[in-house]
């Protein structure tokens, strides 16, 4: 299955997703001028769903106390529907660097690139979406790292109560 053809229901139809099961890593062959972001926001909207709105609207993500928030772009805010999902970040609370979710125990980053000089174009500055694989990473917009190797260093982030959060590589 091509990641471009994913859609809402596809992703709805597999409530235990696995990253196997959702991307066919052989077949991804996607053109640099396709992005994938609009998929990977489906995505998102389909697995972790915010409480109002849509992910497609995001124009930050931070983390408020122990609740992750979601500015949209009409100036609303909101947070995800089952507030459970979000486990962990990496960077500051205000200005995250990666955003950590987890559904039925696979994990989903969020990873943001807040330079100027950033390509992508999307309001909340989501630089990568990555679904864990069974010992690897699977891109959902950036095709080139579609796969990232199972040798991966273990990752530390910050759990939403302060402590370390582990995902070993």
């Amino acid at each position: 299955m091509d990641i471009s053809t994913i859609n809402t229901t596809q992703v709805n139809q597999n409530s235990n997703f696995t990253a196997a099961a959702l991307v066919d890593v052989n077949a991804v062959n996607v053109t640099k001028q396709d992005t994938t972001a609009p998929c990977a926001k489906a995505f998102l909207d389909a697995k972790f769903p915010l409480a109002n709105g849509s992910h497609k609207n995001a124009c930050s993500y931070v983390v408020y106390y122990q609740q992750l928030l979601v500015f949209m772009a009409d100036g609303s805010q909101t947070g995800l529907k089952m507030p459970k999902q979000f486990v962990a970040l990496n960077g500051h609370k205000s200005e995250p660097t990666a955003i950590l979710l987890r559904d039925n125990g696979v994990h989903v980053e969020l990873s943001f690139e807040r330079s100027k000089d950033n390509l992508n174009q999307d309001l909340a500055k989501i630089n990568d979406i990555r679904l864990e694989g069974h010992e690897y990473w699977i891109s959902l917009i950036d095709i080139e790292r579609t796969v990232v190797a199972s040798s991966m260093q273990e990752q530390v982030f910050t759990a939403k109560d302060g402590s370390d959060y582990i995902l070993k590589g």
